[in-house]
């Protein structure tokens, strides 16, 4: 697995990983992998994983716990930790508490032994460095993407999975239901109180704005489509793997399996390998032929596999029509993003740096360090990266509804919204839409010549 260029400043990390330890239940505790990962080693964190525990299948738990006591001794009782007991029957995977047991060495001795298991790791809305490719910044300029025909998108639906609606979010009007424009429904779903936006300090906290920013640009590109967004990241904008394939399931057979979904979210893994406690829901988008997910490569500027948008290049997309994941393209449309994973696993790539759309309003500190190269590719790539900005560690702005920001999480929206206007355009299915899409190079503006 590559990694970023040695410009890379990885502060970020430490302080948002701390972030993610105060939003934790008691008792539970995310820790930097690989091994060896910590300020200021050479070695470079690359994910967040739970500490004391490990995922192993629910078929193979007694032989899982024999072996544990054989391979790496310890004082402390395995206990399975989750899933709830209700849910039992319908996850193939246990968490395993491991108590003073070193818990990446549990999981790699008991592979050996051919038990699949591995870490539990933290799937967030932001990638290795559990950070967007910048940090929003106030904007009044005009939408970009800007809106589309009102007819694109009409009567697909849209799943995003993401941090939920903010407040106000029905201020802006192209995610209310448009009044003189028939067949436009207002956005939907998950919505957090004021309260709940804001720090102890009253400041809007990190990633509040996610979801509702996404959902923006899915109905800028298709302006008629149904889009229904879900929180599903609740400790600081990250949740365990495990809890998020159950979580993902239970609100689909809630609300129904959509045409598409958009998962901004992900996280690299522990030897590159796919996540185990996504399995059941990756099998069960399998059996759902109607539903696309569309899911962001992530921010890295690695090739690296980020799950679950590695999916892409897996047995399980061979048909190339289950998962599409999505690369950023900087501003001038011209090449990739610096922040932007890429490899043969990346199936597209869609604008992603500067996007404008809707926020929340009110006051934001910004964390990141300031720069003056690009912290992906110290040579440079381009001109105008996101990496170079005048924001420091501690400077406040005041937002007014529209936000300016940059990552991959913006591109898949961008993906997503361009699969349902062909939809509605063409009359076929969500997978039908992407493979026209990815493989026939449809003439689309700012993706032609870009497409993989």
């Amino acid at each position: 697995m590559s990694t970023p260029g040695p410009g890379r400043d990885d502060s970020r990390f430490w302080a948002q990983l701390d972030m993610l330890n105060e939003a934790l239940p008691d008792g539970l505790r995310a820790v930097a992998g690989p091994d060896g990962a910590a300020p200021g080693s050479a070695v470079q964190p690359s994910f967040a994983r739970l500490a004391d525990h490990v995922l192993v299948p629910a078929a193979e738990l007694d032989r899982t716990a024999d072996l544990v006591q054989e391979l790496v001794p310890g004082d402390a009782d395995l206990q399975v930790t989750w899933p709830p007991e209700r849910d039992a029957g319908r996850v193939s995977v246990r968490r395993l508490y491991v108590g003073d047991r070193d818990a990446r060495l549990v999981a790699d001795r008991l592979s050996v032994r051919r038990v699949r298991s591995t870490p539990v790791h933290f799937v967030t809305v932001a990638g290795v460095n559990l950070c967007p490719g910048d940090e929003p910044v106030p904007c009044d300029e005009p939408l970009r993407p800007a809106r589309a025909g009102d007819d694109r998108g009409a009567g697909v639906r849209v799943a995003v999975i993401d941090t939920g609606l903010v407040h106000d979010y029905l201020d802006h009007q192209w995610l209310a239901a448009s009044d003189g424009v028939p067949g436009i429904p207002e956005v939907h779903g998950d919505v957090t109180s004021p309260g709940d936006e804001l720090d102890a300090d009253g400041l809007i906290k990190p990633y509040v704005g996610h979801g509702t920013f996404i959902a923006g640009i899915v109905r800028c590109t298709a302006p008629a489509a149904d889009v229904r967004v879900h929180n599903a990241f609740p400790y600081g904008g990250a949740i365990m793997e495990d809890q998020l394939g159950l979580l993902i399931r239970d609100a689909l057979d809630r609300h129904g399996w959509p045409d598409i979904i958009s998962l901004s979210a992900g996280t690299q893994t522990e030897h590159a390998g796919a996540l185990l406690g996504l399995a059941d829901f990756m099998a069960e988008l399998a059996r759902h032929p109607e539903t696309v997910l569309v899911a962001a490569a992530g921010n890295d500027g690695s090739t690296g596999r980020f799950w679950p948008a590695a999916y892409a290049g897996e047995p399980v997309n061979a048909s190339g029509d289950v998962v599409v994941s999505v690369g950023a393209l900087r501003e001038d449309g011209r090449g990739r993003a610096c922040f932007s994973n890429h490899g043969s696993w990346v199936t597209v790539y869609a604008p992603g740096e500067r996007m404008v759309n809707a926020f929340t309003s009110g006051p934001y500190e910004y964390g990141y360090p300031h720069r003056t190269t690009c912290r992906f590719h110290p040579a440079g790539l381009y001109t105008g990266c996101t990496c170079v900005a005048p924001l420091r560690v501690g400077d406040k702005a005041t937002f007014s509804g529209l936000a300016m920001w940059s990552g991959t999480s913006f591109a898949t929206p961008v993906i997503a919204g361009l699969i349902a206007a062909r939809m509605s355009e063409a009359g076929v299915s969500s997978r039908e839409a992407a493979r026209q899409l990815v493989e026939t190079r449809l003439a689309v503006p700012d993706l032609t010549g870009y497409l993989r």
